[in-house]
């Protein structure tokens, strides 16, 4: 898990180091990979893996923020950098499986926390659970967009009028993934609720039917997001 956990983290991480409604220039493209770089070198370190697992998390870091389009989308999307992620995050988990416990510093200090909500709770998930919270938030809504600018190029119209998703996705998706993971099913299905009583009114306005399709493509794949990682933990 814990290759999968920096991983997420870094890319996380990257991406709010980036501007989201702008395109990025060189100096954000270095600014991101620098700060996720950081933060996966760091966790390498405190968790005793070997520098060649960050030399690998690094290069996915490069790949993930030079293919993966911000600021307004480009006419074409392609779906690789969706797929190769997904790939080498079963890669990671697999690899993961056969690396000897994380020792280190920031295991350690894990371990000195006296916070009654972590006792029997292992580094790796702990850890896997703060990765997925920081990529749900920017990097999650990439993918997002990605999948709607692949489904239909006019969907993405809907997004300059329906501009909270931008706001409301990323709480969404930690709170849905909050919920899951505490086994408070009830609350999940109170935010779907919500969710269609929310965007009701504009959808229902909408001749074209581009603005349901933007809402119900988008919330699938958000949700969708949330709730992947769920069963690791």
């Amino acid at each position: 898990m814990i290759l999968l956990a920096l991983m997420l983290l870094s890319l996380g991480v990257a991406d709010l180091a980036r501007p989201q409604d702008q395109p990025a220039d060189r100096l954000a493209v270095l600014r991101a990979v620098g700060a996720g770089a950081a933060v996966q070198a760091l966790g390498a370190w405190g968790a005793g893996l070997d520098w060649r697992w960050v030399l690998l998390g690094i290069a996915v870091l490069v790949g993930w923020v030079l293919t993966t389009p911000v600021g307004a989308l480009a006419a074409k999307v392609h779906p690789w950098p969706i797929v190769t992620l997904g790939a080498l995050a079963l890669g990671m988990l697999a690899a993961s499986a056969h690396l000897p416990r994380p020792e280190g510093w920031l295991t350690e200090w894990y371990a000195s926390l006296a916070l009654g909500s972590l006792n029997g709770v292992a580094f790796e998930r702990f850890a896997l659970a703060a990765g997925c919270i920081v990529f749900l938030v920017d990097s999650a809504n990439i993918i997002v967009r990605m999948v709607l600018a692949g489904t239909d190029p006019g969907v993405m119209a809907s997004e300059q009028t329906l501009k909270g998703g931008r706001v409301l996705g990323p709480i969404e998706r930690v709170f849905i993934f909050a919920m899951a993971l505490s086994g408070q099913y009830a609350a999940l299905t109170a935010v779907v609720a919500a969710k269609g009583i929310l965007r009701f009114p504009e959808i229902s306005r909408d001749v074209a039917g581009r603005k349901a399709e933007y809402v119900l493509v988008g919330s699938f794949v958000s949700w969708s997001l949330a709730l992947i990682f769920v069963p690791l933990l």
